[in-house]
Formats: C-alpha cells, sequence, structure tokens
C-alpha cells in the first residue's frame, strides 16, 4: 500500500465548482461554500454540533434535488440520530428515505476499513449519491490503531467519492488543533473545527475553519449558535471587515462623502454642529445618569425618518412600551408610534443584556440595515456591546471589534449616533483618549450635569468634531415637557452663568472647552 504525500487532496475531480451548505453564514465563512467533490472534516468535542451541522447540509443538498446519504459508524441504533434530527426545523420528512436514506455501518467495521471502504462506495454508487456523510468517526479510528491506516482509509475513501463528483462529509470527536491528528488531518481538503467550552458559567460555542483547499476562508474563530433551526454562523465582526476590503467591497460602497450634514432637528445645536453632523460617520454622545442621552436619540432617530430616511435603533436597556411613554412625556410619543409601525422607517432591535454574543448583534445589525435601507443608527448603550465583547473574547478585542463595526457601517453609507454613560455623574475634564470609542468616532458630544448657585444646570459640548469646523463654546440645554431638548442661546443662559459653569467644569473662565479648533 502506498502512502500518499502528505498534501495530497481527495481528487477534486469538480474544483472550481461551490456547493451552498445551507447554513446561514457558513458559506461566506468558508469563502464561498463547499468545493464540490471534496473531503471535509468537521472535528470537535462531543455536544459541540457535528452531526447537526453535517445533517443540515445534507437536508440543503436534498432540498436542491440532490442524494445524500448518512451513515453511521457509532453504536447507537439509526432510530435514535432520526430521532434526534427529527427535532430540527430542516428535517424534511417527505424527504427522509428518498433524497435522505441513513445507514449504519457498525456491521462491517469489524472486518476492517478496506471493507467498510469498499461498502460506502457501494452504497454510493447505489444510491447514486452526491453526499456522503459519515457520522462518528472516531469509532472507526479505534478500529486500528495505527494512524497511517486511518490516514490511508480518508485518502482512498476520499478519492474514490471525488472522483464520481460526491462530497464527503466526516465528523469526528477530536479537539481541532490537536497536532497528534494533523497528519491524518492532511487527507481533508476542509477542515471544520468546532468548540463548545465553559467560560465561568457560561457556555460558548464557536467554530473555526482551519483549512479549504483552493480557498481563502474568514480567519479566527466565529460564534457559533445552535437552537430548533439548527445551526447558525456568526462571522467574527473584524474578519468580516477585513475580507470586505481586501475584496474591493469598499470601493463598491456607497459614496461615503462627508459634506453632507445630518441633523437633530434642534436649530441651536445644529448650529454648534456646523451645520448637524458630517454624513457616514460615527459620534459618541456620552454624559452622565439623566443627561438626556436617550431622548437627544430618539430626536435624531425622529428627524431622520421625517425627511425619508430609515433608521434603526439598537437598545439594550428600555423596552419599545417604555421608549413610548418617554416620548409621550415630550410629546414625540405619537410621532415614535407612527414611526415603529410596519412601514414607519423605524426599526427597533432591543436585545435582553444578559449573556450576549457581539458577532450575533452586529451580524443582525447589518442585516436590518441591508433590508430597510436605514441611514441613521442609534446605539443605546455601546457599553453592552463593550461589556458583551469582553466576556466573551477578553478586554484586548474592544477596539478591533469597534474598529471592524465603524468601518462596516460607514461602508454602508450608515451615520451612526452611539451613547455610553460616564463614568461620573459630574465629570470634570472628561479624557477620551482612554475610551476605544471616544478615539475611533469622529464626533463626541458631551452632556454635563453641574451644580452652581443652587441649582442644577445641564451643559452641553462638543470636544471633537474631525471632519468639520464647530462652535466650542459651553452652551447650556433644558429638557422641558412637553417640549423635549431645547438648548439654550448664550443671551438665555446669560454670560454670567455660562462663566460660572465653564469655570467649575473646567477650572477656565473663557466658556471654551481647552482644546483644539479642528481635529485630522
Amino acid at each position: 500500500m502506498s502512502t500518499p504525500p502528505l498534501d495530497s487532496a481527495s481528487g477534486l475531480s469538480s474544483q472550481g465548482v461551490l456547493l451552498p451548505t445551507g447554513v446561514p453564514q457558513l458559506d461566506r465563512v468558508l469563502g464561498g461554500g463547499l468545493p464540490q467533490g471534496a473531503l471535509a472534516i468537521i472535528l470537535g468535542p462531543p455536544g459541540s454540533g457535528k452531526t447537526t451541522l453535517a445533517s443540515q447540509i445534507a437536508f440543503a443538498a436534498a432540498h436542491r434535488g440532490q442524494q445524500s446519504l448518512l451513515l453511521t459508524a457509532l453504536s447507537e441504533p439509526t432510530t435514535k440520530l432520526l430521532d434526534h434530527l427529527r427535532s430540527y426545523s430542516f428535517f424534511a420528512p417527505e424527504l427522509f428515505g428518498s433524497a435522505v436514506q441513513i445507514f449504519s455501518l457498525q456491521q462491517f467495521m469489524t472486518q476492517g476499513k478496506r471493507v467498510t471502504a469498499q461498502e460506502i462506495v457501494t452504497a454510493v454508487h447505489q444510491t447514486r449519491a452526491n453526499m456522503v456523510i459519515l457520522d462518528g468517526f472516531q469509532g472507526m479510528r479505534g478500529m486500528e490503531p495505527d494512524f497511517m491506516a486511518t490516514r490511508q482509509f480518508l485518502y482512498d475513501l476520499g478519492t474514490r467519492l471525488s472522483l464520481r463528483g460526491t462530497t464527503t462529509l466526516i465528523t469526528t470527536e477530536a479537539d481541532p488543533r490537536d497536532p497528534s491528528l494533523f497528519p491524518e488531518m492532511t487527507t481533508g481538503d476542509a477542515l471544520i473545527g468546532l468548540y463548545f467550552t465553559l467560560q465561568g458559567v457560561r457556555a460558548l460555542r464557536s467554530m473555526e475553519v482551519l483549512k479549504v483547499r483552493g480557498r481563502a476562508p474568514l480567519p479566527g474563530r466565529h460564534s457559533l449558535m445552535l437552537n430548533a433551526d439548527g445551526v447558525h454562523i456568526f462571522p467574527r465582526m473584524e474578519s468580516w471587515s477585513k475580507s470586505a476590503i481586501f475584496s474591493g467591497w469598499q470601493a463598491s460602497a456607497k459614496d461615503t462623502t462627508i459634506h453632507e450634514r445630518v441633523t437633530f432637528g434642534l436649530p441651536e445645536l445644529d448650529t454648534l454642529l456646523g451645520g448637524g453632523l458630517t454624513r457616514h460617520t460615527s459620534t459618541l454622545l456620552t454624559g452622565s445618569v439623566g443627561t438626556g442621552k436617550t431622548l437627544l436619540a430618539l430626536q435624531f432617530a425622529l428627524t431622520g425618518v421625517s425627511k425619508g430616511e430609515a433608521a434603526i435603533f439598537l437598545g439594550f436597556r428600555e423596552t419599545g412600551e417604555q421608549l413610548v411613554y418617554k416620548a409621550d412625556a415630550f410629546d414625540m410619543g405619537q410621532q415614535l408610534r407612527k414611526a415603529l409601525t410596519s412601514n414607519g422607517g423605524l426599526t427597533l432591535q432591543r436585545w435582553e443584556p444578559v449573556e450576549l454574543d457581539p458577532d450575533q448583534i452586529t451580524a443582525e445589525l447589518l442585516t436590518a440595515i441591508e433590508k430597510t435601507g436605514a441611514r441613521r443608527i442609534v446605539i443605546d448603550s455601546v457599553a453592552e456591546l463593550e461589556r458583551a465583547v469582553v466576556e466573551n473574547n477578553g478586554v484586548e478585542r474592544t477596539s478591533n471589534f469597534l474598529a471592524a463595526l465603524l468601518a462596516a457601517l460607514r461602508g454602508r453609507g450608515v451615520t451612526l449616533l452611539a451613547i455610553k454613560e460616564a463614568s461620573k455623574s459630574i465629570a470634570t475634564e472628561p479624557d477620551f483618549s482612554v475610551d476605544a470609542l471616544g478615539i475611533l468616532a469622529e464626533n463626541v458630544l458631551l452632556l454635563q450635569q453641574q451644580a452652581y448657585r443652587g441649582k442644577l444646570h445641564r451643559i452641553l459640548s462638543i470636544p471633537k468634531m474631525r471632519f468639520s469646523t464647530h462652535d466650542y463654546r459651553l452652551r447650556e440645554f433644558v429638557v422641558t415637557s412637553p417640549e423635549g431638548i431645547h438648548v439654550l442661546t448664550s443671551d438665555e443662559s446669560g454670560e454670567e452663568v455660562l462663566a460660572g459653569l465653564s469655570e467649575e467644569l473646567t477650572g477656565y473662565r473663557t466658556g471654551k472647552l481647552p482644546s483644539l479648533q479642528r481635529e485630522g
């Protein structure tokens, strides 16, 4: 028996033809799909979703009119596997027994790998299968402890099936990055690793494409969700953005001119901003509790809707009912109710701030943008998104994640307003150099509260607008019912009050924040 070279493939007689997997976003991660005729190996620990993933791909192929053959090497009866598959929505009873057939290999495995391989090839010819799933390969690896025999089995089987254009998926229980498996795994044209780990008390699922021969898969680990619909992949935000840039996506994105303005619909504030926020940029709206951040964000979104610009409000705090209740107090309730109807122009995406998956959130956001054509996005609050990143992947990922998200929104022609609470109720000299979004965002709006002469005043300032000149003076604003937010003129506040507030907040009597006139 000759030993194949370490880098030999299964043949790939139909190289260049990519098969859709039918698994949401998996094709994107694979670099376009599964190569027809490939030998793909799915590795992972128990409970990671290997059988579900392979079966979901098989049923997707059956829905396209192809024949799928499910072979199990496990000692469990096929009826047990069938009961498992029936719990998923992708299971189609009308296809089972015809386009999808299940057989057990147990009766052949005692005769060795060579006999088992021949029986598999025979079954493929008899059923005219376009796709073969060999589930539970770890049961066959134990038949002969010699890894070279296992490697030869994979090579021979993959080659023989590939020559007839049959795509083969093999599942096995193993650590995807176990070096002891590398000699065997070189026979695979595609290697998909599934992970199922505990982080504290939380279970996390993820996947990684270690290799797809002849393709460029998205690198790194990606979130994986397993529910009643089967497997759903959420590509890692950074890899998605990076891949899009290298593939020319930025060049095909909508014009990202920064000369147009996006207004709040508050004349005094828009004037301070030099006419409004620059379009297709990101703005950090920060301030202490009770300064009116959410109300100002609603104003921003509803103003866009009134101008025919669809908007999305991504929230982690108030429910839709709570937002409407808040808006009712400021004569915005009716407008918000209308905007939230099916054709009203405002989409509310609301997530409970519990065990969040940042890549799932951003994937759903980007999908909603494509579906609705939204031009304005509000995130309330980005702190919850940052916390999700830290809890899932560690603090070191935060900057890269936010940078990728901002790039994705910019490339889609979106203007972002992201809310984040300040750490202190009364800030004195906020330092945005230690805040990832404060650095990455083109604009920063700061809302503060300061006691002066026995009265609590709300103060608005604009520390940063990267692509525009703007007014650097402190401005007082009030929140009253039913008017809402009103930015006061200097005359309405009084120069003495503004000077006193400036001294309390910054230590300067100029009424201006001590910063540069223009950035970038």
